[in-house]
């Protein structure tokens, strides 16, 4: 007899839908036989729980043709199992009927005698045998107490055989060094900023990521799974808080590192664990006590009881800041003098603009200092307004005379590159090549050196004339500048100088109700501007004038010009400076005729 289409699909005498699909067994009759489901009396929405019915049947039969699995081992009958008929289950005719029903989600009844873990296994169960179907418990509260007991059943027999057999994994994990890998790229994608030339990796970001490649290389490669206790998140962290050896080649022997660097480590490898426990990929959870982790660095007994800190000068005085001015080329000096009057770094400086510069225009809230700090802005003076890259704190500062000369210079040699090369950059420090001081290196993953490069390269020049004089790194200026504000001030405008988050301590708010007190800082800065006299006096005259090739040092040019003032001849000068006549010659036309207007002798 042929198969019946739906579009001939009759209703019977009651008006509904009724449709023969699959078998069972029927227990009145003892033998296989056709199930008749019925689908409702509207045609059209009976079609479509037909479809779903048949979508069970098509699931069964495909069930049938495997072997029944106890325990994950397939059943010892296999072979009688494959002439088997399909036929509908207890589950599956439940299924089966509920959608006959137009039951899209299938409410699952408690029974009186089920206890709360038997009614989560049991929609467990249909859940995992029928992936195309969306079940919902009845009783919310009873499922919610069920699954939570198998989960602390689960999570209590994972420990249990964790602690007889403690090489045995609840389940494949990924590895720790792969996440390492995952995690760097989460951060170039997350750690980043809009420029012009699209979405760039942060200076932070860039930080963040060789610490997670100096994470990798000190951590040893593991499955993420044995890092979901306590005690072993609590061993990585150890390791940074014991402060493990140097691997620096150039430092020997190696030392301790420092608490500053294990620090950066230990703050990245907690940002590491809770990206981890985010992310869906690794199934990584943070343990239960994960809040009681220990990140606190030690210190060394010789770092608890050093009076160093307090008693080791770690800045320029005002005499060796003079003879900085008098070595330093026009670019070298906007760097100088920079970090004094404004306590900017290579960050600081690098990321000025010129829209920060009040050059040739007043201070937009004169009236404000009037008024409210009886601070009268001169007609001569100067300003820089800017915002600190780092943490986004705003400042000003009254700028010194030679600051301001230096700056007009550098804003005209800004405008002569970006020009030139029709570059779209606003940042008034740009190399004649027209690249950015402040950005990451060709590899992305450094910083320029280009500030601390050309300060190491005056000091160097300065130490040819005065082997003696001091060496102190270029965040040097800023320390030195604070420290004599503070001075001549006190805490609080050193700090508003510094462009600290809380310039008051115990007072976290107070910026959100007042203004900082930059009229005590422009006060302060006009009395340094004084003190520092003999700084700004021991530059040349044109502070912006490009100096000869230094091969040689400055006190011997000097005294090369001095006796020749006296009328010394030229072998006598060679002699007495131990030059050579070229050296002497060179000295003299850039530094003597030149200057006076005079022919060579």
């Amino acid at each position: 007899m042929p198969r019946k289409k739906d579009d001939d699909w009759q209703s019977d005498g009651r008006g509904r839908y009724r449709r023969k699909v699959g078998v069972w067994f029927s227990p009145s009759d003892m033998k296989l036989k056709p199930y008749k489901f019925s689908f409702g009396t509207n045609k059209d929405k009976a079609k479509a729980r037909l479809a779903r019915v048949r979508e069970v049947w098509a699931h069964v039969v495909e069930r049938e043709k495997k072997p029944p699995v106890i325990d994950g081992i397939p059943s010892a009958f296999e072979l009688d199992y494959q002439d088997r008929e399909p036929r509908w289950g207890v589950d599956d005719l439940f299924v089966a009927k509920e959608l006959a029903r137009g039951n899209v989600q299938i409410v699952v009844t408690k029974f009186d005698t089920e206890t709360p873990e038997a009614y989560a296994h049991k929609i467990a169960r249909l859940a995992a045998a029928y992936p195309f179907v969306v079940f919902v418990p009845e009783d919310t509260d009873v499922f919610g107490e069920g699954t939570a007991f198998i989960d602390r059943s689960a999570e209590h027999q994972i420990q249990k055989i964790t602690r007889l057999s403690p090489n045995i994994l609840p389940q494949v994990t990924e590895a720790l060094h792969t996440a390492f890998d995952e995690y760097i790229e989460f951060i170039k994608r997350d750690s980043t900023e809009p420029t012009e030339d699209g979405p760039t990796l942060s200076p932070f970001g860039s930080h963040r990521i060789a610490n997670v490649i100096e994470l990798k290389a000190r951590h040893s490669d593991r499955p993420i799974s044995t890092l979901e206790d306590f005690d072993a998140c609590q061993e990585l962290i150890d390791h940074w808080r014991n402060r493990p050896l140097t691997r620096d080649k150039r430092i020997k022997p190696p030392r301790p590192m420092a608490k500053k660097t294990c620090q950066n480590k230990i703050a990245e490898l907690m940002r590491f664990f809770r990206w981890l426990h985010r992310s869906k990929r690794s199934g990584w959870r943070k343990p239960q006590d994960f809040d009681e982790l220990r990140t606190d660095v030690k210190d060394k007994q010789s770092e608890r009881t050093s009076i160093a800190a307090v008693t080791e000068r770690n800045f320029y005085l005002s005499d060796e800041l003079a003879i900085i001015n008098k070595h330093a080329t026009p670019l070298e000096r906007l760097l100088l003098l920079l970090g004094l009057n404004c306590g900017f770094r290579g960050a600081e400086q690098g990321t000025l603009l010129l829209d920060h510069l009040y050059l040739d225009r007043p201070h937009p809230n004169a009236d404000y200092l009037k008024v409210a700090s009886q601070y009268k802005c001169a007609p001569d003076d100067r300003f820089i307004l800017y915002t600190r890259n780092k943490t986004g704190v705003y400042g000003e500062f009254l700028l010194w005379p030679q600051t301001v000369e230096v700056l007009r210079w550098a804003t005209e040699r800004q405008q002569r590159i970006v020009t030139h090369r029709g570059l779209p950059y606003r940042n008034l420090l740009v190399t004649e090549k027209g690249t950015l001081f402040y950005r990451l290196t060709g590899g992305q993953r450094n910083r320029s050196q280009i500030f601390m490069n050309k300060w190491s390269a005056l000091i160097k020049r300065v130490q040819k004339s005065q082997g003696d004089f001091p060496a102190y790194p270029f965040k040097t200026l800023r320390i030195t500048a604070a420290d004599l504000i503070r001075q001549r001030s006190d805490g609080e405008v050193a700090a508003t100088f510094l462009l600290h988050g809380e310039p008051v301590k115990t007072d976290n708010l107070l910026d959100l109700y007042t203004k900082r007190p930059f009229a005590k800082l422009f006060k302060a800065l006009k009395q340094l501007q004084e003190e520092l006299k003999s700084v700004f006096d021991a530059a040349p005259e044109d502070v912006t004038e490009q100096p000869m090739q230094q091969y040689t040092p400055l006190d011997k040019r000097e005294q090369i010009v001095a006796l020749k003032r006296q009328g010394r001849k030229v072998s006598e000068i060679m002699a007495e400076v131990g030059v050579s006549k070229m050296t002497v010659m060179r000295t003299l036309d850039r530094l003597y005729y030149k200057k006076r207007g005079l022919a060579k002798k």
